[in-house]
């Protein structure tokens, strides 16, 4: 019946319901970071498999990953605008799932450097299908606690992923499970990449058996073409072009951090694999999901009070904490030292995530939302898993020269965006205030 699609305001659907669709989400946005963060585990033993330096490495998640990530967003984000998001969602996770397993079964550099292609032409899904559902479940001033617990779940997950794939990665070389068995013949990395794949076909028919969420607000009726998409695009360029490259900022900083950080603690500090698991997945269980979590919860009080731009505000004024204290900590002398800074670090890094979720949703008609979304994943991805991975190694290698001088690299990237992220914010709020109220 109709009345078991509307909540008790007589417009939104139960709020289980949605929060059900986010423990979902958040669950597949875990098992998505899985093998994103084991692979960081990997950097020594797949340079000396394949003989590779820290470009070509970087390479795997900056042009494998990243470029095919972002060619994909779109064209995904646009069937979430036209087709059913839950079977998108689904059918997605199976590939990458697959995709992620054959990994481990790579014999040469070209084919690791496709299944990460494959990789990441299913996790593109995730992001545009998922918040466009969210945005149909809750309203405006309760939305960003729900996109906060979707979107906390990449550090829970990357925390998780560095934590117990550390130890995978150490059991699986000290063992003799190696010796005999299905494992049998394969080198350690190889067989983790085939463990870390498989929660995620055990999620596939959790997503077919929940309810579509009815599309709701301007724009819900019927699909649009590209060409109204793009005129949506072109009619709020003047918020949209300043937050899609603030947020790109963002994207750099994360993604340089979450690569290279292994590298760094293990060259620099002495410390092994299991060690940078154990310490930075700890520090992205605690800080980086709370960060999260505390941005969205402020974004909805402070929009709750009347501010409009709430979201813009809370992004940049955590941003530029992150800016200082990051580029601080490859610096610090001691690990202990830099672990310390690393935290509130971590925290202030993860608050523009929310932030950027929501305020898309809100400012954009339904039927654009994902194609629209999809845009922010491309770019932001393009500068910052693209671009920043890449950088990094191409200044230790080039510029610095040595191993250890990783720390240089790390910090001159994670420390110049913020600054401009904080600027272009801070430009977009007028236009964006304008906006809010007009599809208030």
């Amino acid at each position: 019946m109709r009345s078991s699609h509307i909540g008790s305001d007589g417009h939104w659907p139960p709020a289980w319901r949605g929060w059900l669709v986010a423990a979902l989400l958040a669950l597949g946005s875990i098992v998505s970071q899985a093998d994103r963060v084991v692979l960081n585990l990997m950097v020594e033993p797949l340079k000396a498999d394949f003989a590779l330096g820290d470009t070509g490495f970087g390479a795997l998640q900056g042009v494998a990953f990243g470029l095919f990530y972002t060619v994909c967003a779109i064209p995904l984000g646009r069937l979430a605008d036209r087709y059913s998001r839950k079977w998108i969602i689904g059918i997605c996770i199976a590939l990458w799932s697959l995709f992620a397993m054959g990994s481990g079964l790579a014999r040469s550099y070209v084919q690791l450097f496709l299944t990460r292609i494959g990789v990441a032409v299913g996790e593109a899904s995730l992001t545009p299908s998922g918040l466009s559902m969210l945005s149909d479940m809750f309203p405006a001033d309760r939305l960003g606690r729900p996109v906060s617990v979707f979107l906390m779940s990449a550090p829970i997950g990357m925390g998780l992923a560095f934590i117990f794939g550390g130890e995978l990665l150490h059991w699986l070389t000290t063992s003799s499970i190696l010796d005999a068995g299905v494992f049998a013949g394969l080198r350690p990395w190889q067989a983790a990449f085939l463990i870390v794949g498989l929660p995620g076909l055990l999620l596939v028919p959790a997503f077919l058996l929940v309810r579509e969420p009815v599309r709701r607000g301007e724009g819900a009726q019927q699909p649009l073409s590209i060409r109204e998409v793009m005129a949506i695009v072109r009619e709020r360029r003047a918020a949209l072009v300043p937050m899609l490259a603030g947020f790109s900022m963002v994207s750099l900083v994360s993604y340089a951090y979450n690569i290279w950080t292994p590298a760094l603690f293990i060259r620099v500090y002495g410390l092994n694999a299991a060690e940078v698991g154990l310490a930075f997945g700890g520090i992205l269980l605690i800080f980086g999901t709370s960060g999260v979590f505390f941005a969205g919860w402020l974004s909805d009080r402070l929009v709750r009070a009347g501010q409009l731009d709430a979201q813009l505000k809370v992004a940049a004024f955590g941003f530029v904490g992150c800016g200082v204290l990051g580029a601080l900590v490859p610096l610090m002398p001691t690990a202990g030292s830099a672990l310390a800074l690393l935290g509130p670090a971590i925290f202030l890094s993860n608050m523009p995530y929310p932030c950027a979720g929501t305020a898309l949703q809100l400012i954009i008609p339904n039927r654009a939302r994902g194609q629209v979304t999809a845009l922010y994943i491309t770019l932001t991805t393009l500068v910052g898993l693209v671009i920043g991975p890449l950088v990094v190694g191409l200044m230790t290698d080039y510029v610095f020269r040595a191993p250890e001088d990783i720390r240089y690299s790390l910090a001159i990237v994670v420390g110049a965006p913020a600054p401009l992220m904080f600027g272009l914010l801070m430009v977009a709020r007028r236009p964006y205030r304008t906006l809010r109220a007009t599809m208030a």
